[in-house]
């Protein structure tokens, strides 16, 4: 509907970029962009590159400096006659082709390494595109994008503040008038969609294999309250095409599902958390506990109902929640947007994230490793996901030693019956009894295991060192009735060190 006015209106701006581009080839941007263009692309020489949306050609020929294969495509024909004779001057040889970003002339499986900057935006169907894209896209191939939430302010309260900070425009414009482009912007699917997070899911859902993302925060003060706030700006995204799609298995499908079921009741208690004193006291437990440099890059694993993202969020950390179940995910962004932050939150399997190496400097989890089902090969993944000298967190109890020791089964029941008799109800939804037949538990893996002992060899053969462990630290975290009820079940914490 719109890719022909699109078209024009970018014709219209070729001779402008093209004289942006000459000026930043020049500069220290485009020293900038050959670093990104480097690190994240796949490993090997002579790769076969596609720059999808080129423009004038400035990752084209930034790529062709690199001795890669390049090819160009954009829909304006005066972008592409203006990339063509940029490729001449420089003396680079890169074919162009014109064509839709949505609708590729390519055969499946044809290039290493797809680039893309401030495109994404543009388009009336971009899922169909990051589909279009990953199609011809090798096997352990890459896929960057660099874009930004251009056009947010048309529809969030706070990109409209942080735009209205600025002079609200997006670079020179070399006298063309950019009207055409921001009214049609306004019916564009993204510009009311906040990024990255958008394409993030898209991708994930699309299968691709590690992601690495980037953001380049626009900070400013609030004239209504004083404060100063960040949104996001720009971001850069790198996505894997994985070798192969590894099937989620049946048992993990139920175990998302049970958790799922739950996710209300979950929420409810963190809601209540989220007021309590126990905010504070774990925030200050686990960020004692962290690397000392801030801000710091943190996946909460398992995050249910976003107790701790939002907690490190509010502490000015960069957080990502990842849970398998997609009714904790629904409940997390609620309590997040209440809460008043914006973390990444992402369906995912913790024992297969979907991100690169190197990623995180904190992962977390809080009553979750008892839940997989191959403790050992997630230990292994949140170790792939940290970066050198990053700390894993890990909060749990011996929950499942009432299948198996019956005098801990007598005195949770005990303590159940007591909890009931004090406060009145225990912390189930609708107050169902957690051990109402303690010797008809269903047997389970760590129902044998004395933890956190179980755990140190697994993290230690997973490569972490400095393992520290905190046999119970419910004094300074628990509220007297969960002290009452979980007493026989003391939580533990335990520190590793990349």
């Amino acid at each position: 509907m719109y890719l022909s006015k699109i078209s024009a209106y970018w014709d219209t701006r070729a001779d402008g970029y093209s004289k942006t581009i000459h000026e930043q080839l020049k500069d220290d941007r485009a020293a900038f962009f050959r670093e990104k263009l480097r690190t994240f692309a796949p490993e090997g020489s002579r790769l076969a590159c596609l720059d999808i949306g080129c423009g004038p050609g400035f990752f084209s020929i930034l790529l062709a400096q690199e001795q890669h294969r390049v090819t160009a495509t954009d829909y304006s024909e005066k972008m592409l006659e203006q990339a063509e004779s940029n490729f001449a001057e420089e003396g680079v040889p890169v074919k162009t082709v014109r064509c839709d970003a949505q609708h590729l002339p390519f055969e499946n499986e044809s290039f290493d390494y797809i680039v893309s900057r401030n495109l994404v935006w543009n388009l009336e169907e971009p899922e169909k595109a990051y589909r279009e894209w990953l199609r011809i896209l090798r096997p352990g191939g890459r896929l960057l994008v660099m874009d930004g939430n251009h056009y947010l302010y048309y529809y969030d309260d706070l990109y409209r503040k942080a735009n209205q900070s600025r002079d609200g425009t997006h670079g020179s414009c070399y006298g063309v008038d950019p009207t055409p482009i921001n009214e049609i912007a306004r019916n564009l699917p993204l510009s009311h969609k906040r990024r990255p997070e958008w394409d993030l899911h898209t991708l994930i859902d699309l299968g691709v294999g590690k992601l690495q993302t980037e953001t380049y925060p626009l900070t400013f003060r609030d004239l209504e309250s004083g404060k100063v706030k960040s949104v996001i700006s720009d971001f850069l995204i790198c996505a894997e095409k994985p070798g192969s799609t590894e099937e989620i298995t049946q048992t993990q499908r139920e175990i998302d599902d049970h958790w799922s079921g739950a996710a209300e009741n979950y929420s409810r208690i963190v809601r209540e958390e989220l007021q309590s004193f126990r905010a504070d006291a774990w925030s200050k437990l686990i960020l004692e506990s962290a690397p000392a440099h801030a801000p710091l890059d943190i996946l909460d694993v398992g995050c249910g109902p976003a107790f701790f993202t939002i907690l490190l969020s509010r502490a000015g950390h960069r957080t990502v929640g990842v849970d398998g179940a997609g009714g904790m995910l629904a409940q997390a962004s609620q309590n997040a947007a209440e809460a008043g932050v914006r973390p990444l939150l992402l369906q995912g399997d913790c024992h297969r994230l979907p991100f690169a190496d190197g990623s995180f400097d904190l992962v977390i989890s809080r009553n979750v490793t008892h839940t997989l089902r191959e403790q050992e090969k997630a230990y292994c993944e949140w170790f792939r996901v940290l970066r050198n000298n990053g700390v894993v967190l890990i909060f749990d109890a011996n929950w499942h030693l009432m299948q198996t020791d019956s005098e801990i089964r007598r005195e949770f029941a005990r303590r159940e019956a007591l909890c009931f008799q004090t406060y009145g109800s225990n912390f189930s939804a609708g107050h169902r009894r957690e051990v109402e037949y303690p010797d008809q538990l269903q047997a389970h893996r760590l129902g044998t295991c004395i933890r956190p002992d179980w755990d140190l060899p697994l993290l230690k053969a997973a490569g972490y060192h400095d393992v520290s462990v905190q046999r119970d630290i419910t004094d300074r975290l628990w509220s007297s009735k969960e002290k009452l009820l979980y007493g026989a079940t003391p939580m533990f914490m335990i520190r590793a060190v990349k």
